[in-house]
């Protein structure tokens, strides 16, 4: 009985994939307004944006200047890479086993 049941809710499940399966439309090859139509959708409130390309068009390339502090850096750098040393001369005296 138990089985019978089972078979009988995966047959409506089976119906109702199919009936999707077959509600389903390609539209790669459809324009805009065919897949509007096709889905329903108001084409008054449909918003048309420029694409990416044409903002990048219209964009003169900008050039910002950057003046670096190489002194700064150098500073910076060799302060951080004694401290790393003298991190790692600590840490080899150290034996736990000791």
């Amino acid at each position: 009985m138990v089985v019978f049941w089972m078979l009988l809710a995966s047959s409506s499940s089976f119906a109702a994939m199919d009936a999707y399966d077959s509600m389903y439309v390609n539209t790669l090859n459809m324009s805009d307004a065919e897949a509007a139509a096709v889905y329903g959708v108001d084409s008054s409130k449909i918003e048309v944006k420029p694409t990416r390309q044409e903002l990048q068009e219209e964009k003169e390339p900008e050039y910002v200047m950057r003046d670096y502090n190489h002194r700064e850096q150098v500073i910076v750098g060799v302060s951080v890479m004694l401290c790393v040393a003298l991190a790692m001369v600590m840490m080899n005296n150290y034996n736990p086993s000791r």
